[in-house]
């Protein structure tokens, strides 16, 4: 642990009073010029640093914002995060980051930990194990702002910027019906989050409004576990053997499922169409490029940082609204021509 200099070993050194060094290092009038000077030499002599956050503190703020996220590995929320910390950074404020893994007893701890080290707010995204919210009532409960972003809880009455999953999902699942898909499959995230579910439901839309019926088997909510998605499609091209079209709940999913499909002797997109979401770099990097959805994260992070700070600013009261992004279709090779 490192050693700091403290006021008192200078008043100590100086053989002065530790208020007086206090009032010399913040130029009170009351101190003399002499005084200043000496105090200011030595602190400078034994490389002594003010206690930025302890000032800070006394004035009923930390200038630190924590920020929660579900998996840092994940280019999008790695976009978020410095989305975040590029527009708090611009207004004196540093990030309390924290990485729960997708566990919710971690996302409780990030939250204890923010409480008690005082941060003047909180941004978060959920993880797929987060299915009651009391530790971020807490945070309401001692007044702390909380803003979500991406995975949010619905009826907490706070902001929350989020991506319009349902149009997205439905342009894309559109698209492949344009194309003449007429067997789609979708593979989806976790039931226990919102845009995992609005995913799904754009997906059912685009269904009904065209007329082709929801078949329930061709649904599969993969839980982040990517060895499932190899049972369901064997099992689905099995009972569908007209498959054609495939839309996926993230683009990792969707790699992992054109690799399956592939070794399965499907052509990619001659036999199946497939589409993506996010628009992650594997997105490019796999062969044939995904069609997918682009995700507009720094966009997303400046949005839950420009709310957060306007919150913390007084400028606008913590209400109950959503900020909703809409994305945009990219379409690469996965997808067969029009």
């Amino acid at each position: 642990m490192g050693k700091y200099v403290t006021i008192t070993e200078i008043a100590l050194q100086l053989g002065i009073s530790h208020s007086t060094v206090s009032r010399a290092l913040n130029d009170n009038p009351r101190i003399s010029e002499k005084t200043k000077e000496k105090v200011r030499r030595l602190a400078e002599e034994l490389g002594y640093f003010s206690n930025s956050m302890a000032n800070l503190l006394s004035k009923g703020q930390s200038k630190i914002v924590g920020v929660i996220v579900p998996d840092i590995t994940i280019n999008f929320f790695a976009k978020v995060i410095k989305g975040i910390q590029d527009t708090l950074q611009k207004e004196g404020y540093s990030i309390f980051l924290f990485n729960t893994g997708e566990s919710l007893e971690k996302e409780k701890e990030a939250i204890n930990t923010c409480l008690k080290h005082r941060v003047d707010g909180v941004l978060a995204a959920i993880s797929i194990q987060t299915q009651k919210f009391n530790h971020f009532e807490k945070l309401l409960k001692y007044e702390v702002p909380l803003v979500f972003y991406d995975r949010v809880a619905n009826f907490l009455p706070v902001p929350k910027i989020i991506a319009n999953d349902y149009r997205a999902a439905y342009n894309a699942t559109k698209y492949l019906i344009d194309l003449g898909c007429k067997c789609i499959a979708h593979i989806t995230g976790s039931i226990n989050l919102n845009n995992s579910n609005n995913r799904l439901y754009g997906y059912i839309d685009a269904l009904t409004d065209h007329e082709i019926e929801v078949d329930e088997t061709l649904i599969f909510y993969y839980e982040f576990q990517a060895n499932t998605i190899e049972t369901f499609l064997q099992k689905i091209i099995q009972s569908n053997p007209h498959l054609d079209g495939l839309f996926v709940f993230n683009d990792y999913a969707a790699n992992y499922a054109i690799n399956v499909l592939t070794k399965m002797g499907k052509k990619i997109p001659e036999d199946i169409s497939v589409f993506g979401f996010s628009d992650e770099p594997v997105a490019t990097y796999m062969t044939p490029q995904l069609s997918t959805v682009k995700q507009i994260a720094t966009k997303m992070g400046q949005l839950a940082a420009e709310k957060m700070l306007s919150v913390l600013n007084r400028n606008e009261s913590l209400l109950n609204e959503k900020i909703i992004i809409d994305p945009e279709l990219i379409i690469r090779e996965t997808t067969r021509k029009m």
